[in-house]
């Protein structure tokens, strides 16, 4: 990116926030309709940090959408600056890039510079959005940063964003999210780490499949639509891409009786008119072991292939078939072939809701998902790292 936007000494453009603020965050309040809670807790200025749960693309911006005055500032997911719009406007309001899960001392640079400049930052502690609503592990080298830079860290719990677009669906549902900025937590008023860790936790330790009542989204346009995304397996017999909703509304296995229609808050209503929990259907489906495919247990056929050189630019391999086996991931491409044991995959992340990055010493690929699920990649590698095995059907 060699153009880059005019900083004032604060780290961001006076030309590109009042622009971002009116499209941005116009859009965002155009769709999710957030609403402030506790407004006496949310900051102005900083130094300061300011972390929440996260579920959904529009998260940042709801955060920001009542700061009109100073633009926050934080990290986002590298996979977005490989696109040149998006970076240059990310860039000019001092967003920074990052890895998912992998350690990078530029970043704590660029945060305590953040720092120095009196910016509110923003990160995900996480690491990704959650698929199912429930609490992710938290990172735990960004509580450490939070305590380690001892300013202000402001927690806020964004509820309603999971159910107004889930990250497995199509489309956005119509509801309301709350936002609500809770007291923020000293870093010097905690006499260990491992204390103030436990309340940055706890935080954000909520399901979101179940927000305040205002919250369920009332109307939606084909809620069902991508669902296969969640529900890669029939949850009754552990075929791999058995779900599948024709219509955006419904959803049927292709092995068994099962049909339901989906509420837009996406509960799922039987034939006699009750409801279920899409999120029970889930689990039941992650219980069943692994099954293998002849040899192999995932396999993605003549998918794009992408590598993150050192200078984190991602460069097209070309197509090349991926296949997942007990022992090894290989990738069988035009410009790579590759074998690689699963223990040297380091970190597995999910781009986006389709595209899967595997990094390892020295490599990071990503491959887009285009006839499987990239969150059954994801979760498969993590069993099969975990010592379990795959069987036959």
């Amino acid at each position: 990116m060699k153009f880059r936007f005019q900083k004032n000494n604060r780290g961001y453009s006076d030309l590109t926030f009042p622009f971002l603020r009116a499209t941005i965050i116009g859009a965002t309040k155009l769709l999710f309709r957030p609403r402030l809670v506790n407004p006496e807790n949310m900051p102005t200025t900083g130094p300061c940090f300011l972390f929440g749960n996260h579920s959904n693309y529009f998260d940042p911006f709801l955060m920001n959408a009542w700061h009109s005055d100073d633009p926050t500032a934080g990290v986002m997911t590298r996979e977005q600056f490989h696109k040149t719009l998006p970076a240059l406007f990310m860039d000019s309001v001092g967003i920074v890039p990052t890895s998912k899960y992998v350690p990078e001392p530029t970043v704590i640079r660029s945060v305590m510079r953040m720092i120095d400049q009196r910016r509110m930052i923003v990160i995900f502690p996480e690491g990704g959005r959650r698929w199912d609503g429930r609490p992710k592990s938290l990172i735990e080298s960004t509580l450490k940063l939070f305590y380690k830079m001892k300013i202000p860290v402001h927690p806020v719990q964004i509820h309603g964003a999971f159910l107004t677009w889930p990250r497995w669906a199509d489309y956005p549902r119509y509801g309301i999210c709350e936002i609500h900025f809770l007291k923020p937590l000293i870093p010097g008023d905690y006499t260990d780490y491992e204390t103030f860790a436990h309340e940055c936790r706890e935080a954000i330790n909520f399901d979101e499949y179940f927000p305040p009542e205002t919250c369920y989204p009332r109307y939606a346009y084909q809620p069902a639509a991508g669902v296969e995304r969640l529900l890669y397996r029939c949850p009754d017999t552990g075929i791999n891409n058995g779900i599948y909703s024709p219509d955006g509304h419904h959803i049927f296995s292709r092995h068994t009786s099962l049909k339901y229609e989906m509420s837009p808050d996406s509960r799922l209503i039987d034939e006699h008119g009750d409801r279920h929990s899409l999120i029970e259907l889930f689990d039941k489906m992650t219980k069943i072991p692994m099954f293998t495919d002849g040899d192999f247990v995932l396999r993605e056929m003549q998918t794009g292939l992408f590598e993150v050189n050192r200078n984190h630019q991602l460069i097209e391999l070309g197509q090349a078939d991926i296949t997942l086996y007990a022992d090894q991931l290989t990738i069988n491409g035009t410009y790579r072939k590759q074998s690689i044991p699963i223990e040297k995959l380091l970190y597995i992340s999910i781009e986006q809701n389709h595209k899967v990055s595997i990094t390892g010493e020295g490599f990071t690929y990503h491959f887009y998902c285009q006839h499987s699920s990239a969150l059954q990649w994801q979760q498969y590698i993590h069993r099969l790292k975990s010592g379990e095995k795959a069987i036959k059907p």
